[in-house]
């Protein structure tokens, strides 16, 4: 606001510099780019230790430096980091469940041809207004970290709140549908033999074509399509 000038004299304004100090931030926390076994590809993760990085994306990889330097930044005292997990030619592992129902594992690698998956009919009873034959249940099961997933009374029908692809899509970790969903589901796995663990047995469905790729190149880092998660 200007000075109001009463007498003659001198008068001194003072006025705002628009300068604004330089808000620190935390240098513990810092991004990493490369190959891992497994993880999310389409978007950079948040973990908080080796554990983190471990569950989300396989651990350590003789083929990577990224699981290494992940390792040597929390224990030299970092608290959070972003992994931005990049391929070249990484494939994910497919399968068809019985029924017909299309499966591919959860992102690229050939951790997902560890995967079994089996199926079955014992749902509750149909509400007033469903399809017959339009419920099952999925049981899912990665043999490498013995992570096991159970969805129950999950519907063929896109209009249900239990539609395969939205559940799987939003809740589990290790699969996502592979192409069309099936208007019914009529035929479930078999039973497993006594004694046998029903995710080994030869009556369970197994995931296969999963693929690591090759080492990445320069124009594999340079996405732009690529951001940090919210």
């Amino acid at each position: 606001m200007p000075v109001a000038v009463s007498y003659p004299g001198v008068y001194v304004e003072e006025l705002p510099s628009g300068v604004r100090p330089i808000t620190g931030v935390a240098t513990s926390i810092t991004a990493f780019v490369g190959r891992a076994l497994r993880g999310p590809t389409d978007a950079p993760g948040r973990i908080s230790g080796v554990g983190d990085f471990n569950r989300l994306y396989g651990g350590l990889w003789a083929k990577s430096t990224l699981g290494y330097a992940v390792q040597q930044f929390f224990l030299n005292g970092g608290s959070q980091a972003l992994i931005a997990r990049v391929h070249h030619g990484a494939a994910p592992a497919k399968a068809t469940a019985p029924g017909s129902i299309g499966l591919a594992a959860a992102n690229e690698g050939e951790w997902g041809n560890s995967l079994r998956v089996r199926t079955d009919l014992n749902v509750r009873p149909y509400d007033p207004g469903e399809t017959p034959d339009t419920l099952f249940n999925l049981s899912v099961k990665d043999l490498i970290s013995g992570t096991t997933e159970v969805f129950r009374n999950l519907s063929t029908d896109p209009d249900n709140a239990r539609f395969v692809t939205s559940v799987l899509a939003q809740q589990s970790q290790l699969v996502r549908i592979d192409g069309a969903v099936p208007a019914t589901v009529t035929v479930a796995s078999g039973a497993a033999a006594a004694g046998a663990d029903p995710f080994t047995d030869a009556s369970a469905t197994t995931f296969t074509t999963g693929g690591d790729g090759i080492d990445i190149v320069d124009n594999d880092i340079s996405d732009p399509t690529l951001q940090p998660q919210k």
